[in-house]
């Protein structure tokens, strides 16, 4: 039987709450066949997480196997933390005509990547926003990439605007619990209209919302194929909302639990 099958080229979580293991939790919950690239491995201690990036020619051997598969439907990115490991991906994915949705992780729980973000920053802008069929910043990442500040709709607005700009075709800005307000406020921008999306903000004593970015380009990725790109957004907002609400609490000393991507199915 042949299924469709998406890609994630990512970093692995020791935790698992983002990243490949993340990614590849949700493609299994949207029924396609989840295929995976690793950049490199991020460990997370109570305060503080380590980035192995993978070698650069295990990371092309890796491309190479995977690209020679049929079925590919959609391509989700997310962690490249160096510009030479962003230059190869964005190598290979030049050369393809598959959806692309980009997580241009740039941030770890208010924590940017620490060597070298001005010139990630730059390659990921130069490289890899004309390849986004969907790009996914959160508000720090968006900010960023616009060299703005952004604090509440209108911004976020502008920043989406400049981003499609850069390339991009599609655009969501998630607003999520570091926008003020009640309700979470993501943004779409798909060149022509803006699309407002709305839902309350999840408040529990500890946030079960490790993961909750790369769980959402996931869906996104693992739900392109025949859908509207509003609903297919919609759909992945509900999925993480779900994950969050139904979190899988860690341990005592981690103030932060994961999203759980099987909630929707389960919980």
């Amino acid at each position: 039987m042949m299924v469709n099958k998406v890609l994630t080229i990512a970093g692995s979580d020791s935790l698992s709450g983002g990243g490949i293991q993340a990614d590849l939790a949700t493609f299994e919950e949207y029924g396609v066949v989840g295929l995976s690239v690793i950049s490199s491995i991020v460990t997370v201690q109570t305060d503080s997480f380590q980035i192995f990036p993978m070698d650069i020619n295990v990371i092309k051997a890796q491309l190479a196997s995977v690209m020679s598969l049929n079925q590919i439907v959609a391509i989700k990115v997310g962690l490249l933390p160096t510009v030479d490991i962003i230059n190869v991906v964005a190598d290979c994915l030049s050369t393809i005509s598959i959806p692309i949705i980009i997580d241009p992780v740039m941030i770890f729980k208010e924590t940017a990547l620490k060597n070298g973000k001005s010139e990630l920053t730059q390659v990921i802008r130069d490289r890899l926003l004309p390849l986004a069929t969907v790009l996914t910043p959160n508000l720090n990442e968006a900010g960023l990439l616009t060299n703005t500040e952004i604090h509440n709709v209108d911004d976020m607005k502008q920043a989406a605007r400049r981003l499609v700009g850069e390339g991009a075709k599609n655009v969501v800005i998630k607003g999520g619990a570091r926008l003020s307000g009640d309700v979470a406020v993501d943004v779409l921008f798909d060149g022509e209209e803006f699309t407002i999306f709305q839902n309350e903000k999840v408040i529990t004593l500890v946030p079960y919302n490790n993961g909750a970015g790369c769980t959402f380009s996931a869906s996104i990725a693992a739900n392109m194929t025949g859908n509207d790109m509003r609903e297919t957004i919609q759909d992945a907002k509900a999925f993480v909302l779900a994950g969050i609400k139904n979190g899988v609490a860690l341990n005592d000393e981690f103030n932060v639990g994961n999203v759980w991507q099987a909630a929707r199915r389960l919980g």
